[in-house]
């Protein structure tokens, strides 16, 4: 397992042991469960009354006692004759009384019945809270006693995590400075052997090109080439080689026509509103589709017959020929706008050299003119793309090129990076280490943006530029 995870794994071991610790705690500071008083009413009050109205229910339809004597005899026997005559009257209200009186009586009971109850339950609760407290008790000891095993397997872990993360970044922080000054070496050799080869090649290039342009020229002051070695030298790379099926190359290897005309559109603004556009090796005529929709008047060339029926196939404007032939009946300074994609590393120096010269001659001034390579400062086309195609010749630096068409006549010259390499390939990545020093780690991730983008940019480029208002002698 490496040191950073490591470090995570430790984290969460930790924060889960915190975790169990305060939900432990929690359980500690629980309010303890409190029993409500039980009381029970007394039944006196109740008996009392009952006893008096039964004996008010027996004195209905009785008599009240009166000393002895004739008169109160006689009074005596008056009351008996009456409440025998009123006996019908009263015998309700007596069987009344006495249910009244039956019905006290069995509330009585049950009422005592349910003291007794209420007491039994009030003692078994009594039981119950003692228990709980004693289980509570053990419970709370328990968790102390868990806790502090827990309190002290956490520092123990903590220790172990501190004293890992010091062994891991001591590791790192040798092995990072190790790997800048072995890198800065390695930058600092592929510098070096970088601006030996530029120098010793750039020394000779303003001549070459001088002594190439004299050769070309010379050569279009004749009608016809001096030899057939001269022929094949100018226009060896506008042909297809005989046996190789270049629209299946391209089909399989370029990219599909959606593909092309997705790239193709970051051209579109640079040829809008222009009235007269050529498209040099057209191929599938990806570019005349995109002008059509633009509502930009063009024709395309093309040597291949497979390239040239694709593109009449969608009704566009295609000559087949050889494009040194066509640019021949083209008159000068009669178009605005030429576009070639792809094309000139297939031919040789004193081809494109021949081909740019040409396009400064039929273009008007204020024209455009955009070309579209393969770079090699990019190193991914080396494995990627060049040699897929066996009729290319040689990449062409993009430096050489620009001063090419600016010796051709052409100013506001820029150039582009297209189709990025580290889009689909792995390139160096940046360092990002709390071991290492920040300073460091920026100037180490400013080298490798830097080889990054020289070496794995983009694996196109196009230089575009407009055709002076003054040509040059």
């Amino acid at each position: 397992m490496s040191g950073p995870e490591q470090n995570n794994d430790g984290a969460l071991i930790v924060d889960r042991l915190q975790e169990i610790r305060e939900r432990i705690a929690m359980r500690l500071s629980r309010p303890e469960l409190q029993h409500p008083a039980v009381s029970t009413p007394s039944l006196d009050d109740l008996r009392d009354t009952h006893a008096q109205a039964a004996n008010l229910a027996d004195l209905v339809g009785k008599l009240n006692p009166r000393p002895p004597g004739v008169f109160n005899e006689l009074i005596q026997a008056g009351k008996r004759t009456l409440a025998r005559a009123l006996d019908w009257a009263l015998r309700p209200q007596r069987d009344f009384n006495r249910e009244v009186v039956a019905f006290l009586s069995r509330v009585t009971e049950a009422l005592a019945e349910t003291n007794r109850n209420v007491l039994v339950l009030a003692e078994a609760l009594q039981n119950a809270g003692v228990v709980h407290k004693a289980l509570g008790e053990e419970m709370d000891a328990a968790l102390n006693r868990i806790c502090e095993r827990y309190d002290a397997q956490l520092s123990g872990v903590r220790e172990q995590i501190k004293l890992q993360k010091w062994a891991l970044e001591g590791a790192m922080t040798r092995q990072g400075d190790a790997l800048q000054n072995r890198t800065f070496e390695l930058l600092a050799e592929l510098q070096d052997t970088m601006w030996k080869a530029i120098e010793a090649a750039s020394g000779n290039l303003r001549e070459e090109i001088r002594v190439l342009r004299q050769r070309v020229a010379a050569q279009a002051r004749v009608a016809a080439p001096e030899s057939p070695a001269q022929a094949i030298a100018l226009t060896s790379a506008t042909a297809t080689p005989a046996g190789i099926d270049y629209f299946q190359i391209e089909r399989h290897f370029r990219g599909t026509e959606e593909e092309i005309r997705e790239r193709q559109k970051f051209y579109v603004p640079y040829f809008q509103g222009r009235r007269n556009v050529l498209d040099i090796a057209c191929g599938r005529g990806e570019f005349l589709e995109l002008m059509r929709h633009a509502g930009v008047n063009a024709r395309g060339v093309d040597l291949d017959a497979d390239m040239v029926g694709r593109c009449l196939e969608k009704s566009l404007t295609v000559t087949q020929a050889d494009v040194f032939d066509f640019l021949k009946n083209v008159p000068d300074a009669s178009l605005d706008g030429i576009f070639c994609a792809q094309f000139v590393e297939h031919l040789n120096a004193e081809g494109y050299i021949r081909l740019l010269t040409a396009c400064g001659e039929k273009l008007a001034a204020g024209s455009v003119l955009a070309v579209e390579t393969q770079n090699p400062e990019c190193l991914a086309i080396f494995s990627q793309s060049f040699y897929l195609d066996p009729t290319h010749v040689k990449p062409i630096p993009p430096a050489l090129l620009r001063v090419l068409l600016t010796e051709a006549g052409f100013d506001r010259i820029t150039t582009h990076y297209l189709s990025l390499a580290s889009a689909g390939l792995p390139v160096l990545p940046e360092l990002s280490s709390p071991a290492v020093n920040g300073e460091a780690i920026d100037r180490w991730n400013a080298e490798i943006r830097r080889f990054n983008e020289t070496f794995f940019g983009g694996m196109d480029y196009a230089l575009i530029g407009y055709r002076a208002a003054k040509r040059r002698s």
